[in-house]
């Protein structure tokens, strides 16, 4: 620990002054720009090895969850003459199948070159043929993008691209009911730009050739294509006009346009009608439709305007409530609102208001609507076992101009009369007779369009009409009113489908995952058994059986042990939620591992004691400060008492985030900028890094008195959102930079060191293929060895960045947002967005040297390894039941043959030289593992209870030897007992006499 940090640091905190060079002025966003990253140097020194592809194989992840919280589902596709068969696309996660009705999924699109899934879709004619369409269609922040569709021609056994690959965002996919060959995709096209490959395109032959069938322009794509249930010839398809810009915040900056609109054909897509009867004249936004089977001249739509929550001012009565209650129970009352003044109390249940009963809190917003504001009314509620009758006097609802507006920018239900002639402009529910022809609106709801805009009709009864948004809408009587519904169901709705045989029966996908209902949605089953998490960081504490800590795409923030003792790895109850909201970065306290600090978005962290719940907020002063949607924070590696943080100021603390002093001046380019990374040098105390959103990058050496501007220096085209920044444990100067340019219309891989305090810079592109550097990492042992999360995967470099080694092997194709690198563990644990979290053991890639490299054969020095105790199992009965991965009891060994061998033998002594095990090695050449399970010799199988497989060894310090065509290698392994239990029995002892007597008895 380095004194001197909190001496320099209080040196800027109480009195320091803060000066600045170069100071990067305000302008306007950057423009796009599609500049190809130069590449590394093909003439740097190649003294260091490189690895080889080759022995990626050697090197197996393991998953440990979570199920408990799922990921952003997006679609779901039924084989409708056998349901019990379906599939999950997942917003960045790949796809999942179960041929049991949901109590198991397996992963079918997972090795593909994307794993975000914008639609997918099953032909009626044939179950086995499976469309699916890369990139998801929502315009999230977070979204990835994907390379155009997939066949599949046996079940999701084998896929085929088959083309549209630039179409970076696919809406929706039709097959013809009858001819399988016969698809019509709709392709948004980019979502941070313009392109081309934007519109309805069709094919004919089974995707071997497409036709663009409908183009509005290249800022315009297709979201939506619903074919008609009987004739497949006519079809109604939503063009949408959208765009993201370099800021990651919650709305897209452009969410409707001249270029949106509803059109339909009825000869398959020669001709097309753009639809106007009854529907908005103003600019539209997104659109979604859905077609009445069984009467398929009602059609539904929702559809999103530029005036979406405008109208005429109404009354506000200052109350919330309705989560989780059928009642009419009052659960926030606005300080000095119109209820306040009344004297309603939280608490409270309406039962009539004027008059008329009031039995649930949706029946009592409608009657709320029938008023004006200054309007006085009496309100009856239940407190408690008395009855009180208060006076409400109206206010005016506006909400900043939008008096219909709710949260996150939609628009509120049963709304259609208060909005006058005029509210159809404002968008809604519309519903036509006549096949989509005309419409009319019988509702103003519409929750947060960009998100969602997703309806559903029940294909037998036209009176059940849903409505997906971030509560679960439902109307029992063809849309004129709606409810919500859906009680212990996680938020946030993105597919349905009803089941044309009982409506009664929904499957319904959300951010949360996947849930079954079979009573309308009144109850719900959560299939807690697909990890596809979508984690945006990931931190670890320090111990030996450490814990994971992480922030996940509207799940909170959740931690687990990254092992346990017993069979199974972590299950669903292991993980533990301490934090709300969306969660995002977390760092543990190295020296108390119960201190954990995370965040929700836009800067609203926590300092929370695990083991107590004790949770503190850490809120920096001040006014006009900007937080980013992962606000980036961290403990000093001189001082963990000491807390950063950064908005577009950046914070320090020199006690555990308590009373946060400002640093910085502004250190964003421009007035929409804020932090999106930032360091300290673990060599030099005092030594900060900060980047943005925005494209800056300012290094401090005096702990936050001076700051300098290094972006111009760095060589970027334009300026990049800055994605992580890694400061060298091994050498002063240097730091690497990963920047992120997707968000600017760029895919490639930006990756960056320098050696000189950021007045000079290299790129370390070398070899990585194009998709967006997320997060790169420095070893804790290996200088030489460094970690890429890219947006399609993992790469490491054992020369620092002039050969890069795709390390995925069986982690499937995701993006990884963060790598932690822990201290002691030998371990890196990647953070996916979309398949939860990865663990992989590296002790034999931080070992690569030239010298080892130029021999022969090289057993690599083992980790120390723990006998770790047993522990008593919970139930798992039944199949539908989740477990992350332990790691392999025991000891690996790791060894290189340049060459195939003659022979290969590998064996354990003792101390007094005696043989414990024998192996039967690998002899081909690559990267070999050899798995030791702490026993010594082999134990013949007998109806006795016992282990199943020789006699556990005791601690103590034991000799790997290695021989290679007659040449000898060896090396210790330290066996050390559990910590905790040093006594107790190993792991999975006692399991495997159980497991062992079982099929004999059963036999």
């Amino acid at each position: 620990m380095n004194a001197a940090a909190p001496i320099l640091f209080s040196v800027v905190l109480w009195g320091g002054s803060v000066a600045v060079d170069a100071q990067a002025p305000k302008v306007n966003p950057p423009p796009a720009n599609n500049a190809t990253q130069p590449r590394g140097d093909a003439n740097a020194s190649q003294a260091i090895p490189q690895f080889d592809p080759a022995w990626v194989g050697a090197l197996q992840w393991r998953a440990i969850g979570p199920a408990s919280v799922g990921g952003r589902i997006v679609d779901l596709a039924v084989a409708e003459n056998d349901p019990v068969t379906f599939y999950i696309a997942t917003a960045s996660g790949g796809v999942f199948k179960t041929t049991n009705s949901g109590t198991t999924f397996a992963p079918v699109f997972e090795k593909q070159a994307t794993a975000s899934i914008g639609d997918m879709a099953v032909a009626p004619s044939n179950p086995d043929i499976i469309w699916v369409g890369t990139g998801e269609h929502n315009a999230r922040n977070s979204v990835s993008w994907g390379d155009g569709v997939y066949k599949s021609t046996d079940g999701g056994k084998s896929w085929q691209n088959m083309g549209l690959r630039q179409s970076f965002q696919i809406g929706r996919i039709a097959i013809h009911p009858t001819n399988p060959d016969i698809v019509y995709v709709g392709a948004l096209g980019r979502l941070w730009g313009p392109n081309e490959e934007r519109g309805l395109y069709q094919t004919t032959d089974g995707g071997k050739s497409w036709a663009k069938i409908l183009h509005v322009d290249d800022k315009t794509g297709c979201v939506e294509v619903q074919m008609h249930p009987t004739d497949p010839a006519t079809l109604l398809v939503a063009m949408y006009e959208r765009q993201r810009d370099i800021y990651c915040v919650g709305d897209p900056a452009k969410r409707w346009g001249p270029g949106s609109g509803l059109y339909k054909t009825t000869d398959g897509g020669k001709h097309w009608n753009k639809l106007s009867k009854g529907l908005p004249t103003r600019p539209m936004g997104r659109i979604g439709v859905a077609y009445h089977r069984k009467n398929p001249k009602i059609v539904f739509a929702i559809i999103e305007t530029d005036k979406i929550g405008e109208g005429p001012a109404s009354a506000h009565a200052g109350i919330s409530g309705g989560s989780g209650a059928r009642e009419a129970v009052i659960q926030q009352v606005i300080e000095k609102g119109p209820a306040a003044k009344a004297g309603v109390k939280v608490g409270d249940i309406v039962q009539q208001l004027g008059g008329k009963p009031v039995k649930t809190y949706e029946e009592l917003v409608l009657a709320i609507r029938d008023y004006k504001p200054g309007d006085k009314v009496k309100l009856v509620v239940k407190r408690g076992e008395e009855m009180k009758e208060l006076e409400l006097v109206f206010a005016t609802r506006d909400a900043g101009g939008k008096p219909f507006g709710v949260q996150l920018g939609g628009q509120a239900a049963n709304a259609d009369k208060q909005q006058g002639k005029d509210g159809f402009e404002t968008g809604g529910v519309f519903r036509s007779e006549d096949g989509g022809d005309t419409w009319q609106r019988v509702n103003s709801l519409n929750p947060r369009p960009f998100y969602y805009s997703q309806i559903q009709v029940d294909p037998s009864d036209d009176r059940f009409v849903y409505v997906l948004g971030i509560q679960f809408h439902y109307s029992a009587d063809g849309g004129k009113t709606f409810q919500t519904a859906a009680n212990r169901v996680h938020p946030d709705h993105h597919a349905l489908w009803i089941d044309p045989r009982d409506g009664r029966h929904l499957r319904l996908g959300c951010d949360g995952g996947f849930y079954v209902s079979h009573d309308r949605g009144r109850t719900w089953d959560f299939h807690d058994v697909m990890d596809i998490a979508q984690f945006y960081d990931i931190g670890v504490d320090t111990r030996r059986a450490y814990w994971v800590y992480g922030g996940l795409q509207d799940n909170g923030s959740w931690g687990a042990p990254s092992r346990k003792r017993g069979a199974t790895g972590p299950e669903n109850a292991d993980w533990l939620r301490i934090g709300g909201g969306d969660g995002f970065v977390c760092r543990v306290d190295p020296e108390d591992a119960n201190t954990v600090y995370c965040e929700m978005q836009y800067g609203r962290i926590s300092r929370v004691n695990v083991a107590t719940g004790e949770r503190v907020a850490l809120q920096p002063p001040g006014q006009g400060l900007r937080f980013n949607w992962k606000t980036p924070m961290l403990l000093s590696p001189h001082n963990s008492k000491i807390f950063y943080c950064a908005g577009n100021h950046v914070f320090g603390s020199l006690n555990r985030g308590a009373n946060l002093q400002r640093l910085s001046p502004d250190i964003t380019r421009t007035d929409k900028g804020s932090a999106t990374a930032l360091a300290e040098s673990p060599r030099e105390s005092g030594v900060l890094w900060v980047g943005t959103d925005d494209g800056a990058l300012w290094i401090s050496r005096d702990g936050g008195r001076k700051w300098d501007s290094v972006m111009d220096k760095v060589g970027l085209p334009t300026p990049y959102h800055v994605a992580s920044i890694e400061p060298s444990r091994f050498a002063a100067g240097r730091a690497y930079v990963a920047f992120d340019g997707h968000r600017s219309n760029s895919e490639e891989p930006h990756v960056f060191v320098t050696e000189d305090y950021g007045r000079s810079w290299r790129s370390l592109r070398a070899n990585l293929p194009a998709g967006s550097a997320r997060v790169l990492r420095e070893d804790v042992a290996n200088e030489n060895l460094l970690y890429c999360g890219t947006e399609f995967g993992v790469w490491a470099t054992s020369d620092r960045g002039r050969h890069w080694a795709r390390i995925n092997n069986n982690l499937p194709t995701v993006a990884v947002h963060e790598i932690a690198v822990h201290p002691t563990a030998g371990e890196i644990v990647a953070a996916t967005h979309g398949r939860g979290v990865w663990v992989l053991e590296v002790a034999s890639l931080r070992q690569f040297t030239t010298a080892n490299a130029k021999e022969p054969s090289h057993l690599f020095a083992p980790e120390s390894v723990v006998l770790w105790a047993g522990a008593l199992s919970r139930s798992n009965w039944g199949n539908r039941f989740f477990a992350g991965q332990n790691p392999a009891f025991g000891a690996a060994f790791h060894y290189r043959l340049s060459a195939e061998a003659k022979s290969v033998s590998l064996e354990i002594r003792n101390a007094r030289g005696e043989t414990l095990k024998q192996f039967t090695p690998q002899k081909k050449s690559g990267l070999h593992s050899v798995q030791w399970d702490l026993r010594a010799g082999e134990r013949p199988r007998t109806l006795r209870p016992g282990p199943a497989a020789g006699t556990p060894v005791k601690p103590g310090v034991y000799i790997v030897r290695l021989v290679v065509d007659g040449r000898e290698y060896l090396r210790e392994i330290d066996v050390q007992a559990d910590p905790a239990f040093p006594a107790a029995l190993l792991q999975q002892e006692l399991e495997e006499s159980v497991r062992k007597m079982r099929p004999q008895i059963i036999e």
